[in-house]
């Protein structure tokens, strides 16, 4: 028998994720559904036009931000927003102390990108995924240029969610991430004990293990499993010649920036697919992400003048070996935590896979010439050699869009009890 206290909850989910259009048209029929519980407005406009839209839906005193798609090639929360907003006019409850402020997607344009894999076979396979894979340069990302002493280069996405959090002063802000692969687990603004338990059951709830480690917390501070506070932002020295390549972070998060009014920031990670347990030793780890770096970087090198035509995508694979080569350096600092971890596997995937879709780019542009085709048939067998490494080793089974969604869902829920109690 199934424990009621940990069965997952019937939210209305779709059976993928929507697009970006989707989710702006299913948003703007929702708001004329129920002209009585909610609103949307047009808060801003993304660098490639795109309007950002607002769904709010009135209630108590708590302001609740929750904003989705806050990576390019995050796109549960964009159900999750959709599934929140039916559950939220249909259930009193979620309202008594609380109003809601749902933001339709903070990287469209991003996300437009993914739309091959999202609007594809539901779910992705994770060829399917990194094919198909962009996620911009870190100062290309709304979610990581708000601002810090040292960074001034906010995005027109990011100058929106600044101007909403400022207006509105949110009590509490929710930024629906989602992972690759691993267990659940949450990023937050401060050490809240309490959220601990709020991932503990959601996670539960939905069938989800909680991630002990995720490479990208590695040396955080955390109150309790699976939960790890945000570090205050801090400039990096400027590189010398010999660094000029290295990878640097660009300003803060959303979370900072709602913690500047008192309000608790999160990060719900959920990953799309389970993975099986395997071992990966801290320097064979390093030496993985130093080699997969350089071979990227070799083709960078080798195209020439194709490597500086513009697409989406070129910026992306120079800042993912940047990152890559960092990764090296960080589970080599911390080999304890930077050990077993999968990105470790999958990080390369993304660049390689964005690299593909940037020669093919070219391709179209120049089908004549024969240097770029056989660099992309090399890099395309590399590709694959990286992706069968990383089947072997992870076996990866998707989780199902319920479970993700009802994840997140179950966070947003929970943390809003949990300042309004």
């Amino acid at each position: 028998m199934t424990d009621a206290r940990t069965a997952a909850p019937a939210y209305q989910v779709g059976d993928r994720p929507p697009t970006w259009h989707e989710l702006r048209d299913q948003l703007r029929d929702f708001a004329a559904a129920h002209p009585d519980r909610c609103r949307l407005e047009a808060v801003g406009t993304s660098r490639g036009g795109k309007q950002m839209e607002l769904l709010t839906i009135p209630g108590g005193p708590l302001q609740a931000v929750v904003v989705a798609g806050p990576h390019s090639q995050e796109p549960i929360g964009g159900q999750t927003v959709l599934s929140l907003a039916h559950h939220l006019v249909t259930h009193a409850e979620p309202r008594e102390h609380t109003t809601w402020h749902l933001l339709s997607c903070s990287d469209p344009d991003g996300l437009q990108l993914n739309e091959g894999w999202i609007a594809g076979t539901w779910p992705p396979s994770i060829e399917a995924y990194h094919r198909g894979f962009y996620r911009p340069a870190t100062a290309d990302q709304p979610e990581w240029t708000f601002p810090a002493p040292w960074f001034t280069g906010q995005l027109p996405e990011t100058r929106v969610l600044m101007t909403l959090i400022d207006r509105l002063r949110p009590g509490l802000l929710v930024s629906l991430h989602n992972s690759d692969t691993g267990g659940a687990y949450y990023m937050a603004s401060r050490a809240e004990p309490e959220l601990v338990g709020v991932l503990a059951e959601a996670a539960a709830r939905n069938g989800l293990p909680v991630e002990a480690m995720p490479s990208d917390c590695i040396g955080w501070q955390t109150p309790g499993p699976g939960v790890f506070v945000l570090p205050e932002p801090a400039p990096t020295p400027e590189p010398d010649a010999a660094q000029a390549d290295a990878w640097r972070p660009a300003g803060a998060s959303s979370a900072h920036f709602a913690a500047r009014h008192g309000g608790l920031g999160i990060f719900p990670e959920v990953p799309m697919w389970r993975t099986k347990p395997f071992s990966l030793p801290a320097e064979e780890s390093a030496h993985l992400l130093e080699e997969t770096a350089g071979a990227l970087a070799d083709v960078l090198e080798r195209l020439g003048s194709a490597g500086t035509r513009p697409s989406p995508y070129l910026a992306a694979v120079r800042d993912t070996v940047a990152i890559l080569r960092f990764m090296s350096a960080l589970v080599r600092e911390k080999p304890d935590d930077g050990a077993d971890q999968d990105m470790a596997l999958l990080v390369p995937l993304r660049g390689a896979g964005m690299l593909l879709r940037h020669l093919d780019a070219q391709l179209l542009r120049h089908p004549e010439d024969r240097d770029l085709a056989r660099e992309r048939d090399d890099l395309d067998e590399q590709f694959t050699a990286w992706l069968r490494r990383a089947d072997a080793a992870l076996s990866p089974a998707p989780i199902a869009l319920a479970q993700t969604v009802g994840f997140q869902i179950d966070t947003v829920l929970g943390a809003a009890r949990l300042l309004t109690r």
